[in-house]
């Protein structure tokens, strides 16, 4: 009986119960006062609204419509006419799944010829990329200084990283990418690389991988060489956060573009299809808005440590750099110390062998797009970004002091400070190997040299514009087209592409890596498992 009571009338006969235990001498004596609860109010800890099931906000409404309806997935995407949307949705970073699919997905709308432009963000809220996934890359490091040697997952995950910066620099098509919030390292190259980049009052950009023992990577060395007055040898080797509007006056992106510009780029992209490429371009500067001040002494960059930026990181070397900043922290102009202070602290924070090699390759990278044909001659721009440019050549190099760093037992340090939460820019709390002044310069030089590196170098294979057709006269069109085969593609050559750009690529190979680091430990304790092992007793 009492379970068919409402709750109200059960909470009653227990009050009355409690009175009736101890006999009549424990009934309330008169006078004495009750309280009896005889409504709610809406400060209440269990109150519930009845209108809000009725009125609430769908969750998750903006990302409606996702291939995926549990919103789960790594990579969603979403089609329109004449527009495709692709929304990163893995916060903690890339890892090998996450980049083949969001490769494979890029190519096809690439290919797709009902598909004017692209639109790529992230979901919110939360960051847009933090580059490589830290767990992935610390597995990595461990697994190469344990055997001397990266494992083949580990390797692909740096090379398809490294080509997706690459097919997202030379997309041949508008891809419109709005930085959503923050980007580290190669996350943010995936925006600064793209043909139509920006960014809102929620997006930063930090170049901190000299912190975890390593260099920028996914090609954002490649666009910190481009940068005026010395700001990307800054940004790497200080790991400086740069944000909002900020990131348009330095030239990370290109654009002050707001989040609600993707929403209305799908509700009028198939009047792309309606017009000519160039009208279609401007169709999509339109959605730029009108960029705010920046680069004031209040923003995070500011205007007046400018100079002494470009004084100071033209140095020649780390310990130059260094020794100018301790100068203007202690006799410079008053309002810059607190500033030069700061960098030397950030500075002393990093890895020494990596603030080198990040240094070398900043240099590097910009005597190689120098000696690039500028973008006013024919096809230049294309050059230098297609499979044998500057930028290719920018990725290798980056592929290859990666590989390096990671065998070495700073990053190790770095990556499993990072992995832990313990590592700031100004407590870095990691204890490095040795100071950067015990760095030779040639050691730099070794890190990024093709003797060094057992691994192949970076290369890119050409790709065609057009989709492979199963119709035979449209593959005559195709530049691949063989007429011996009468086919647009080599189908061996395919079959092993279909097999690298799997999402489950050398998964069992990682789960034996992690199975012979773990050895004789629990997983359930790492959070590996649901599981946890019990021990039999006879």
């Amino acid at each position: 009986m009492a379970a068919s009571m409402p709750w109200c009338t059960r909470g009653v006969a227990a009050l009355a119960s409690l009175g009736r235990r101890g006999g009549a001498a424990r009934l309330a004596a008169p006078g004495a006062a009750r309280h009896v609860r005889t409504g709610f109010f809406t400060d209440d800890p269990d109150y519930l609204d009845p209108e809000a099931p009725l009125l609430a906000e769908r969750v998750d409404s903006r990302w409606r419509h996702m291939d995926d309806a549990t919103l789960s997935a790594s990579v969603l995407e979403r089609s329109n006419v004449g527009m495709g949307m692709l929304v990163l949705n893995r916060p903690s970073g890339l890892d090998l799944p996450t980049i083949n699919t969001a490769y494979k997905r890029l190519r096809n709308l690439e290919v797709n010829s009902l598909k004017r432009f692209v639109g790529f963000t992230a979901s919110e809220p939360g960051p847009f990329c933090l580059g490589l996934d830290p767990r992935e890359l610390l597995l990595a490091a461990t697994a190469g200084v344990r055997h001397g040697r990266l494992p083949q997952f580990s390797r692909a995950l740096l090379w398809h990283h490294q080509e997706l910066a690459h097919l997202i620099a030379d997309y041949r098509k508008p891809l419109v990418v709005q930085l959503s919030g923050p980007a580290r390292n190669g996350g943010a190259a995936l925006a600064c690389l793209a043909n139509f980049s920006g960014a809102y009052r929620d997006s930063e950009v930090v170049v901190d991988a000299c912190f975890n023992g390593l260099v920028p990577d996914g090609g954002m060395t490649y666009v910190l060489a481009r940068l005026q007055w010395n700001l990307g040898e800054f940004l790497a080797l200080t790991g400086w956060p740069v944000r909002g509007a900020d990131l348009v006056y330095a030239g990370l992106v290109q654009h002050w573009l707001s989040p609600d510009a993707l929403p209305f780029l799908e509700l009028t992209s198939e009047k792309q299809l309606e017009v000519s490429e160039s009208d279609a371009r401007m169709l999509l500067n339109e959605h730029s808005l009108a960029l705010p001040e920046g680069l004031t002494e209040q923003c995070s960059l500011p205007r007046g440590a400018v100079p002494l930026i470009a004084d100071a990181f033209s140095r020649a070397s780390v310990p130059e750099i260094a020794e100018r900043l301790r100068s203007a922290a202690e006799r410079g102009e008053a309002s810059l110390r607190g500033f030069a202070a700061a960098c030397l602290r950030r500075l002393s924070g990093a890895s020494p062998l990596a603030l080198h090699v990040a240094l070398r390759l900043v240099r590097e990278s910009r005597r190689l797009i120098a000696e690039e044909p500028q973008p006013a001659e024919t096809g230049a721009h294309r050059r230098a970004r297609g499979d044998q440019g500057a930028l290719a050549k920018v990725l290798r190099l980056e592929l290859r002091a990666q590989q390096q760093l990671l065998c070495k037992q700073d990053a190790v340090m770095g990556l499993h400070a990072a992995c832990l939460g313990r590592r700031s820019e100004e407590e870095p709390g990691v204890l490095w190997s040795r100071a950067y002044v015990d760095v030779p310069e040639d050691e730099a030089d070794d890190v990024l040299g093709r003797e060094a590196s057992l691994e192949a170098d970076f290369a890119v294979a050409p790709r065609p514009e057009l989709p492979l057709s199963r119709h035979p006269r449209l593959r005559r069109y195709h530049p691949d087209f063989d007429p011996a085969t009468g086919l647009d593609h080599d189908p061996a050559w395919m079959a092993a592409e279909v097999r690298r750009w799997s999402p489950d690529l050398f998964q069992e190979e990682r789960r034996r890596v992690v199975e012979e680091l773990l050895g004789d430990r629990d997983p359930a304790l790492y959070g590996l498992s649901r599981w946890v092992r019990v021990e039999s007793r006879a």
